[in-house]
């Protein structure tokens, strides 16, 4: 098995897009106009974002963890958008991390084990 993808729920698709597109830096694979969107790592795995029409569908109550070798690079060009960093950049014993949150509320860790 490999994991394929995840969705995260949103009130406004255009505004994440934004987010996702222009300010992290993923690209879209495909648009369904005002209730999804799909964005594309480089290893293949997809972040969905679908516009919440569901009671289980809640705008800001996921969470990712993203890996990237240059996580103090993203840090300062993140902090440079002026993109609110929820928790700063810091050594754990597993690793470098940082977090923000986008334009709902989801928590999007940034994680560097190395």
């Amino acid at each position: 098995m490999n994991f394929d993808s995840t969705i995260f729920y949103s009130h406004d698709i255009n505004k994440a897009i934004d987010f996702y597109n222009n300010l992290i830096g993923l690209g879209i694979e495909y648009r369904q106009g005002d209730i999804y969107v799909s964005f594309i790592f480089p290893n293949q795995v997809r972040l969905g974002v679908k516009k919440a029409e569901s009671d289980r569908e809640i705008p800001g109550s996921q969470t990712i963890i993203i890996s990237t070798e240059e996580i103090d690079k993203l840090y300062d060009r993140l902090r440079e958008k002026r993109v609110e960093i929820y928790s700063d950049i810091e050594n754990e014993s597993w690793g470098r991390t940082f977090s923000i949150l986008d334009v709902d509320g989801n928590r999007i860790e940034f994680l560097n084990r190395n």
